[in-house]
């Protein structure tokens, strides 16, 4: 073989060692990229509702990048305790994937923007239902408080327990004693959401979603049931993953 066509045959092998790796790496960055759900308010009170979000979930094999929220004593009336059925549904979606996490004790006004006692003997109740339930406490890693809101006694409570905090646009973590904040996309289309304004709202959302990833930003998209499922809500859900699970 010539030098000249070494050269060129060099010259090609280097370009196709280029284009797979950024061809490998592109699908590593869209896999991680993809979209993750958080689903607030789990609790016996929308058992049907939640069925409803499951089905499209499924469809798109979004279990293990969806995350439950719990209330465990929905307005001091619906105690998990009190619904075999809905914590053995619960613990079917843990065994597919679903990440169980906590959201509240009660979910009565801003239920965590309190002192510390008051947020740990909350917390201490909502582990041991959860625990009398069958779920291991220890676990739990992520928090999302009422509403987002907080106070700073109550944000160290968790933070001492490791439990991330998820934020409007921000998670709170404590790795090794050092707390540092993560800048993170979160958003919420589907709260009560006419059909009428469908269209619009899909747009918004793509656009949302690119930018998260050009800015290298996990995007989370928050989904409440009930809201969800009323008007255009599920068939937002419906087209959204169906577009993030191309990449």
């Amino acid at each position: 073989m010539n030098k000249t066509l070494l050269f060129l045959f060099s010259v090609f092998a280097i370009l196709l060692i280029v284009l797979f790796s950024f061809i490998f790496s592109d699908n590593d960055q869209n896999k991680q990229n993809k979209p993750i759900i958080l689903i607030h308010d789990v609790s016996p009170v929308y058992f049907d509702e939640l069925k409803e979000i499951e089905k499209i979930i499924d469809k798109y094999h979004y279990q293990n990048r969806t995350y439950l929220f719990l209330i465990v004593n929905h307005a001091n009336r619906y105690n998990l305790k009190d619904y075999p059925e809905f914590v053995n549904y619960l613990h079917k979606l843990e065994k597919e994937g679903y990440n169980i996490e906590f959201h509240a004790y009660n979910h009565i006004g801003n239920e965590f923007n309190c002192n510390k006692s008051v947020a740990e003997e909350k917390l201490n109740k909502s582990f041991k239902i959860l625990e009398q339930c069958g779920f291991n406490s220890k676990e739990i890693k992520y928090f999302i408080p009422p509403r987002y809101k907080l106070s700073k006694d109550a944000e160290k409570l968790f933070l001492e327990k490791n439990m991330t905090i998820i934020l409007g646009n921000k998670m709170i973590i404590n790795k090794n004693g050092k707390i540092s904040e993560i800048g993170i996309t979160n958003r919420e289309y589907t709260w009560y959401l006419p059909e009428s304004s469908l269209k619009v709202v899909e747009d918004i959302a793509l656009i949302d979603y690119k930018l998260s990833i050009k800015e290298n930003k996990q995007f989370f998209l928050s989904i409440h049931p009930k809201a969800v499922n009323y008007g255009g809500g599920l068939e937002f859900l419906d087209w959204f993953l169906n577009e993030t699970s191309k990449n």
